[in-house]
């Protein structure tokens, strides 16, 4: 890649180009920053990840996308480089030069074009305002009250202080998409000038960084801060020790660690710093985006913040942290500790109630009587924005609804009878079930999911046969890619997995045995096709994994087969015990992985 160009960030929403050799020229390979990453760990020094640019550029471009942009290596560099800066430069490489594939993402895109639309944004700028209030998309969801009584109490010293709904659009900026983010974010900050606002106060640590970098002619300051220098705020008193996650995104704002620190203080709590705290503070899991393409890399940052806080509660200055870090660790937000009328601790609303309640904060803004400037906003966030996507779901919804229509009016549904298409079927003999298992078998190998062929299989067949067929050729199937994954396609299969999180299978494997497969098909967090080809890459004994698969996709496969067997029952108008029964299963099933992952975190 010699004499190519690398786009690099410098200053606000401006950029230059470089040769590639030129960048991180500091970096000596030392490797003082692999020991708290995962990912550097696993694939090299910054260096090491830069020189691929000249051999191997679109890999270095792929791995930019494991990083999570959390900045920890900048803060253990010897020699002052930032590497966190040089990853994001590569992603807006891999995204400008159409390299980079954005479908994982295709959730946090949603969530994030929902927050730049007229449905969700408010701006409220009294007369004479020059200070707004920014708690960004998290704390107006999980802590809508909380977020109407921070900016309450802000009018008490600044009369004039508004109110900005809106998002700051940083996972489009880490993403990559600096067109988008560029558009979006720079509109804000334009008509918030235009307006007369000179500082922002926000609650989110991601804003803060947002603004901070990008909000030229803008005083950023964090709600914290401000609140730490007010001697009579009183919190909800609160005992024992604590400790203090500090967001990634602020690990190098010592004023807001500290007033953070402060403001716990005044509740009587004691803080027990942690070594990875300040500076060396570890990503929650949800820097970057990262657990969208390698879960394994975001959970095990989250397992080492866990780590030794059985006892200890925590608390944190951000809403994603205080969600990605609770379940096995009580986590509060600082926010939680004041406002509270002298009540206990409140808990975070999770989704999809924070959207109601973003909506519900909204609306109880629009009612505030007094004269102001308001807005709402919409900025287009390109290709996937939820509106085209519920639109296209609610098309594909009415065509399927208005087909069993037809189909029952035009009296065809009353000849399409279970017992006449399973006569059909019939007709074919031992034919048809040894077809459809072969295909079932097949399919797995070919990366194709197999969903569709076990409804297939309830409305062929029927309950039993149907269940039969499914069990043996599925778990015929992920045998034969699992031998296919051992003995014959290893190198093509790790290129498949390669950034999944699946490459870390092995290790898994050895430290749980069979329990690992066990839980990969309890708990459906990658596709079954790619697990199949994984695990022959693993030293789990076939026997054990034919065992694990057969078993553990057992209830699963009985409750899709008695669902789809009464589909053609409920064509005609009639619920039959099966329906019901696959119905009742179904739900039954999903709460499986719930149950597996509480037992999970509880084993010793």
């Amino acid at each position: 890649m010699t004499g190519e160009t690398i786009l690099v960030k410098t200053g606000s929403l401006r950029f230059f180009s470089a040769p590639s050799q030129t960048l991180l020229p500091r970096c000596t390979g030392c490797g003082k920053c692999l020991s708290g990453c995962a990912f550097l760990k696993e694939h090299g020094s910054p260096l090491q990840i830069r020189e691929l640019l000249e051999t191997r550029p679109e890999e270095a471009l792929r791995l930019a996308f494991l990083c999570s942009l959390c900045g920890l290596c900048t803060a253990v560099c010897p020699e002052g480089e930032d590497p966190a800066s040089f990853f994001l430069a590569l992603r807006q490489e891999a995204v400008g030069g159409g390299k980079a594939d954005l479908s994982p993402y295709t959730r946090l895109l949603a969530y994030e074009a929902r927050g730049v639309s007229r449905r969700f944004t408010w701006s409220h700028l009294p007369e004479g305002c020059d200070t707004v209030f920014f708690p960004g998309c998290g704390l107006s969801g999980t802590r809508s009250d909380k977020t109407f009584r921070v900016w309450q109490y802000l009018r008490e010293t600044i009369p004039q202080a508004g109110l900005v709904l809106d998002c700051c659009t940083k996972p489009s900026h880490d993403l990559g998409r600096q067109g988008a983010f560029d558009a979006a974010f720079g509109e804000l900050h334009r008509w918030l000038l235009d307006h007369g606002v000179r500082r922002v106060v926000v609650a989110c640590p991601n804003c803060f960084k947002v603004f901070h970098q990008y909000g030229t002619g803008l005083e950023t300051r964090s709600v914290y801060e401000l609140m730490a220098d007010d001697p009579d705020l009183a919190p909800s008193p609160v005992t024992g020790a604590h400790r203090m996650h500090d967001p990634c995104a602020v690990r190098f704002e010592e004023g807001i660690q500290g007033a953070s620190r402060a403001l716990a203080l005044r509740s009587g709590a004691v803080l027990v710093e942690s070594a990875r705290s300040g500076r060396r503070t570890l990503c929650c899991g949800e820097g970057g985006a990262v657990g969208a393409v390698c879960p394994g890399y975001a959970e095990s940052w989250r397992t080492r913040i866990r780590k030794g806080q059985d006892t200890d509660p925590m608390f944190t200055y951000c809403s994603g942290c205080a969600s990605r870090l609770g379940g096995s660790v009580r986590v509060h937000h600082i926010l939680d500790l004041y406002f509270n009328d002298g009540g206990e601790l409140p808990g975070a609303t999770k989704s999809p109630v924070t959207y109601l309640n973003r909506l519900r904060l909204k609306g109880r803004v629009k009612k505030l009587s007094e004269p102001a400037v308001t807005r709402e906003r919409h900025i287009p966030m390109g290709d996937g924005t939820p509106k085209r996507r519920l639109w296209l779901k609610v098309l594909i919804l009415l065509a399927l609804i208005g087909a069993a229509a037809g189909l029952k009016l035009s009296g065809f549904t009353d000849s399409l009878s279970p017992d006449a298409v399973r006569q059909w079927v019939e007709g074919y003999g031992l034919a048809a079930p040894i077809i459809f298992v072969a295909l079932y078998c097949i399919a797995p190998c070919l990366l194709l999911p197999a969903s569709p062929l076990t409804l297939a299989a309830g409305l062929l067949f029927g309950p039993a046969l149907g269940l039969a067929c499914t069990m043996v050729g599925a778990t015929g199937g992920a045998t034969l890619a699992f031998l296919v994954s051992r003995y014959l396609a290893g190198d093509w299969v790790r290129g498949k997995v390669a950034g999944t999180g699946l490459e870390r299978l092995d290790r898994k494997v050895a430290e749980e045995g069979w329990k690992a497969v066990a839980f990969t098909r309890l708990v459906p967090v990658f596709p079954f096709f790619l697990l199949n080809y994984a695990f022959g890459l693993t030293r789990v004994r076939l026997s054990h994994y034919v065992a694990a698969t057969f078993v553990c996709m057992f209830p699963a496969t009985l409750a899709f087969i008695l669902f789809s067997s009464s589909l053609l029952d409920l064509l005609q108008g009639r619920i039959t015990a099966p329906f019901v029964g696959g119905l009742l299963l179904l739900c039954a099933v999903g709460t499986i992985p719930l149950l597996v992952k509480r037992f999970w975190k509880k084993a010793p």
